[in-house]
């Protein structure tokens, strides 16, 4: 631990100076009270140095979602278009004899 550092008994919060220092923040090392620190991965910090490390992990995942949501609807389509055309060959390979009926008399012995 740096010298540089009240020890947390006799440390006063950055933000209220009447007040007496619950928890020194992990990011910038200054003394807060209990209403002035957020926890976040089982480590206490102060609102900007929290709002600092929640804005980094929003952004970076943000870029792969954009990209999932589009190879998503992509991979949709396809998959709706080969649909379509197996079924539209499922239906040209069926004889004619079956749609006029004389291929259900054939199945009569």
């Amino acid at each position: 631990m740096s010298s540089s550092f009240a020890p947390i008994r006799q440390a006063i919060c950055f933000h209220h100076p009447s007040r007496e220092a619950a928890a020194r923040c992990m990011s910038c090392g200054r003394s807060f009270c209990r209403e002035c620190v957020t926890p976040l991965d089982l480590r206490m910090f102060c609102a900007s140095c929290y709002k600092d490390r929640t804005d980094e992990v929003v952004g970076a995942g943000r870029d792969w979602f954009l990209v999932s949501v589009l190879a998503q609807g992509l991979l949709g389509l396809a998959g709706l278009w080969l649909t379509a055309y197996f079924l539209g060959r499922l239906l040209l390979e069926i004889p004619a004899a079956f749609h006029e009926g004389s291929f259900w008399g054939q199945l009569t012995p």
